[in-house]
C-alpha cells in the first residue's frame, strides 16, 4: 500500500506579497530567504528527516521593516554569508525530497500554510518548474493546513471564533496544546518543528477521545 509522508514546510520571507503588478507586469516581489522543514511518517508521526536552505535575497531593499524573521539585522551579522540562490535552493529541497520520497507522494504540510504555498508555488513558477513536473516527481497535489485542522478539533461548539487563538505567532495555540514556545527569534526551521509538534499534539488529542 502507498504511503504519503507529511512534509511540514516553513518558509521566511522578506514580506508579504509573493507578486506585485510593476507597470502592468506581474513580477515576484518579496522573496523566500529561509526554508525549514520536517519529514514525519504520516501513520506514526515519526520523524524522518529535516533539513534548512538559506536562499539569497536579490532585492534587500525590498524587505518590511519590523518582520519576525529579524532578517535584515540578522543578515548583517552575517547569517545569510554563506545563503545561495533561489534556484539552486529549491533544487536542493526538491533533491531532498526525491532521496527520501517515491515519486508525487509527499504531503506539503505546515502552520498557516496558504501563506507559504502561495510564496512556494511562485518561485516554482519563476524558476520553470510546473505543477505537473511536481505532481508527478515530488509532491501529492493535496496540502494540509494545521491551523484549520485546529480549528476542526479544539473549537468549542457554541463558542465564538477566534483566529488568534490557532496562531503560532502569538504562542497561543502552543500553550493550549502544551507545547513549549518557539525560541525568540524566528526561522524556517522552527517553525516546521513546531508545525511538526503541533500535529504530533493534535493527533494526541484526537486519540484521547
Amino acid at each position: 500500500m502507498r504511503t504519503y509522508p507529511f512534509l511540514f514546510l516553513d518558509l521566511e520571507t522578506t514580506g508579504h506579497d509573493p507578486l506585485k503588478r510593476v507597470d502592468d507586469t506581474l513580477i515576484p516581489w518579496h522573496e523566500i530567504i529561509d526554508m525549514g522543514w520536517v519529514l514525519a511518517d504520516s501513520k506514526t508521526l515519526q520523524c524522518i528527516e529535516e533539513g534548512e536552505i538559506k536562499i539569497r535575497s536579490e532585492h534587500p531593499e525590498r524587505c518590511l521593516p519590523d518582520l519576525i524573521n529579524h532578517y535584515p539585522a540578522r543578515a548583517a551579522r552575517g547569517e545569510w554569508n554563506t545563503a545561495v540562490s533561489l534556484t539552486d535552493g529549491l533544487r536542493m529541497f526538491l533533491n531532498f525530497v526525491t532521496w527520501y520520497v517515491a515519486p508525487g507522494v509527499a504531503v506539503l504540510r505546515g502552520q498557516n500554510f496558504f501563506f507559504d504555498w502561495n510564496f512556494l508555488s511562485t518561485a516554482f513558477a519563476w524558476n520553470n518548474i510546473s505543477q505537473e513536473e511536481l505532481q508527478t516527481k515530488y509532491f501529492h497535489y493535496a496540502r494540509l493546513d494545521n491551523r484549520s485542522m485546529a480549528v476542526q478539533e479544539l473549537l468549542v461548539p457554541n463558542e465564538p471564533f477566534e483566529p488568534a487563538d490557532y496562531s503560532m505567532r502569538n504562542s497561543h495555540l502552543l500553550r493550549t496544546l502544551n507545547i513549549e514556545p518557539e525560541p525568540a527569534v524566528h526561522t524556517a526551521i522552527n517553525g516546521a518543528r513546531k508545525a511538526y509538534e503541533v500535529a504530533v499534539a493534535l493527533d494526541r488529542v484526537k486519540r484521547a477521545r
